[in-house]
């Protein structure tokens, strides 16, 4: 699993990841204690049996000449190569227009592609198969305009997953946009996302909610608010009852109509 978080604000977009990588085996049956015979698990239970730091999931492609910044989850590797690989490599082969919604609904076909091609089936192909989940956030800017920041979390998936509590096989789920919203600012964060939800939403009325207040924020507060965010998921995780899958390094970026910058917090 990972953490990833992007939030637009007036002067520019912050965004953070953790690097770890974790290696799961998933375990799909077990066997009847009294009849010693198999039986299938309703849910696969996901055992994590290593890891690896330092994994590209947040990270720069330009199509087009133009930059976007690109933040995974979920799925670590698709046919043998990492999503870094996978979003770096279909850049070079995109030919459109470079304007945010082409290149939007340019990775989430060429994902589908690539999970068709990992599960050995036809994209239409998809809802039949193991379920499998391929986030991620594209940010980048309309127009080149500082105003007009997008951001924008998707899911790319097999089989069926809950949404909303209802069953939905169509194989991408739109889960937060900024455009949508009466203002641009803001953002949104995929994977371990109970982490940040429990800061953010806290109820413990003795202390004081954690600041919404977007339009107010320097690209330099964004910056640390977000690595604050991941830096708390990574530690709560060491400290916490559980075998950890985010963790340190921190990847830390600003992205602007003019600028990209990156750097990694230990």
């Amino acid at each position: 699993m990972s953490i990833g978080i992007a939030i637009a604000v007036p002067d520019g977009i912050a965004l953070a990841a953790d690097t770890q990588t974790t290696w799961s085996n998933m375990i799909v049956q077990a066997k009847d204690k009294k009849t010693g015979q198999d039986f299938d698990l309703a849910e696969p239970i996901s055992v994590p049996i290593g890891w690896s730091r330092m994994a590209r999931k947040l990270f720069s492609v330009s199509l087009a000449g133009k930059t976007y910044v690109i933040v995974t989850a979920g799925e670590a590797t698709l046919n043998h190569k990492t999503m870094y690989a996978i979003f770096r490599s279909a850049a070079h082969k995109y030919n459109g227009t470079g304007k945010y919604d082409d290149v939007l609904q340019y990775y989430i076909e060429h994902l589908k592609t690539e999970l068709s091609a990992h599960l050995s089936c036809t994209p239409d192909q998809l809802s039949n198969q193991t379920r499998k989940v391929c986030e991620f956030i594209l940010a980048g800017y309309e127009e080149d305009d500082v105003a007009k920041p997008a951001v924008e979390s998707h899911m790319v998936f097999s089989g069926k997953i809950n949404i909303n509590g209802k069953p939905d096989s169509s194989g991408h789920f739109g889960k937060s946009s900024n455009r949508n919203q009466p203002s641009r600012y803001g953002g949104c964060w995929i994977g371990r996302t109970a982490f940040i939800s429990h800061v953010v939403n806290h109820s413990n009325k003795k202390l004081p909610p954690i600041s919404g207040q977007y339009e107010m924020m320097t690209l330099a507060d964004a910056t640390d608010y977000t690595q604050f965010l991941v830096s708390f998921t990574c530690d709560f995780q060491r400290f916490a009852i559980m075998v950890p899958d985010c963790g340190r390094p921190i990847l830390s970026a600003a992205l602007t109509p003019d600028s990209y910058e990156e750097k990694s917090i230990q």
